[in-house]
């Protein structure tokens, strides 16, 4: 199949439009417009990191055989949890990662917006790049429900996000970045404190 569309469940929007789920758009090698001889995908993950994701990613990646992908991300972030484990199996293929939302033209991309967790998923690409104008941002994580001991689940949070920093080659500094800023608030890097971090290893 040229191209691709998946869409899985989605709950109720918070407003017209807004999707409540990650939507995948792949597009295969052989689509009009790609250039001869490029055999990666392109995958575009748009929207909320919701807990169905990753199952639905691995489900695309094992039906179509992909071994080879530009995974694009733009979205507002979602469950760390879920982040993570894309991060993981994206990094398993060996997927490249670029933040950046697809165009009408589904073999373009152009500026996207990564931010909260997704930049866990960035994190997960062999290797990691954006579209010009493209936002990677973070902040502190917050569980869904509110919580007795809020410092022992940072803690917890802490723990886990450091771990898979350094499983993906990131630096650790990621995640006193992600502690420094209220839940309500984004705080965007700059793409040269992303490289520096090793958050991104190219420029463009």
């Amino acid at each position: 199949m040229p191209l691709l569309t998946l869409f899985g469940l989605i709950a109720a929007p918070v407003a017209a439009d807004i999707p409540a789920t990650l939507q995948i758009v792949a597009v295969a090698p052989g689509y009009p417009g790609r250039l001869p001889g490029d055999e990666r995908w392109l995958i575009y993950l748009d929207g909320p990191v919701d807990p169905g994701a990753t199952a639905r990613v691995v489900s695309l990646i094992l039906t179509e055989h992909i071994t080879h992908a530009v995974v694009f991300l733009n979205s507002p972030g979602g469950s760390l949890v879920t982040a993570m484990q894309l991060g993981r199996v994206l990094r398993q293929h060996a997927f490249d990662t670029r933040v950046g939302t697809r165009m009408t033209d589904a073999t373009r991309a152009t500026a996207g917006t990564c931010h909260s967790a997704c930049p866990f998923i960035l994190a997960g690409g062999a290797r990691r790049s954006l579209e010009a104008g493209s936002a990677v941002g973070l902040h502190r994580a917050e569980n869904r429900e509110p919580l007795r001991d809020e410092d022992a689940f940072q803690h917890v949070v802490r723990t886990q996000v450091v771990e898979y920093l350094v499983e993906m080659g990131v630096r650790a500094d990621v995640a006193n970045i992600m502690e420094g800023i209220p839940h309500d608030r984004i705080r965007d890097l700059t793409v040269d404190e992303a490289v520096q971090l090793n958050l991104l290893t190219e420029r463009h």
